[in-house]
């Protein structure tokens, strides 16, 4: 939730308005499409990491996966962020 008010932040002084509402529906696809392809890799046999039963579920190696993910992202950020030069406000 809070990654949000600063995504908005960001997006208002350094992002072309053009792209504003393409960042948000581009997030939104790239993450139907993860859930997609972890299910189509997972499915063994008859079950994949999504399953209606919770018992054969492996909803926890999603989230394992999502943490990964997520300290790749930091590394990304760190790396970024030391290089990014900020765009002037126009007054």
């Amino acid at each position: 939730m809070f990654m949000i008010v600063g995504l908005q932040d960001f997006f208002c002084d350094q992002v072309p308005d053009q792209l504003y509402l393409s960042i948000f529906g581009l997030g939104s696809f790239v993450s139907c499409f993860l859930v997609s392809l972890i299910g189509k890799v997972t499915m063994s046999d008859e079950y994949s990491w999504f399953v209606n039963n919770l018992n054969r579920a492996h909803i926890d190696y999603f989230y394992w996966l999502l943490v990964s993910l997520s300290g790749v992202d930091l590394i990304a950020f760190f790396f970024f962020a030391r290089v990014y030069v900020y765009k002037r406000k126009e007054n």
